[in-house]
């Protein structure tokens, strides 16, 4: 039995062999949890400069679009997930920042690696628990 860690470890490995057809970029930063956070903080950040004028995002403000995002990425049920009133201007500020940074989140190499199916059968790796891999790992 493998552990979550290791089995997103495999799942990345077998991403970096099969790259050239998912992606549009020679080189391509995987981030992990802790830098997909930072990441919607700043394009939280950015959002709130837009409205206020002041480049700040409140703990609970991240925490909340992070859990939204999470569940809609993963297209996990989310009933009882709080949304932000700008939660569109922020899903599209985090998604420019890592494709201008050349960079792809857990989530998005989970769901490249499942178009390639047969190279990167990971019978371990499932929406959730990508979802408990993103929610449990920001160190």
């Amino acid at each position: 039995m493998t552990t979550l860690q290791e089995s997103v470890s495999v799942m990345i490995r077998k991403f970096r062999r099969g790259w050239r057809g998912l992606c549009n970029s020679e080189r391509t930063t995987v981030c992990g949890a802790d830098f997909m956070l930072l990441a919607l903080q700043l394009s939280v950040a950015e959002i709130n400069k837009q409205r206020s004028g002041e480049f700040t995002a409140s703990l609970s403000d991240v925490l909340a679009t992070w859990k939204f995002l999470l569940h809609e990425k993963l297209d996990l049920p989310y009933e009882d997930v709080k949304v932000l009133e700008h939660y569109g201007k922020i899903k599209k500020t985090y998604d420019d920042f890592l494709e201008n940074s050349n960079m792809l989140d857990l989530i998005d190499v989970y769901q490249k690696c499942s178009l390639l199916a047969s190279e990167c059968e990971n019978e371990e790796m499932s929406p959730v628990s990508i979802f408990f891999c993103c929610s449990t790992n920001l160190t």
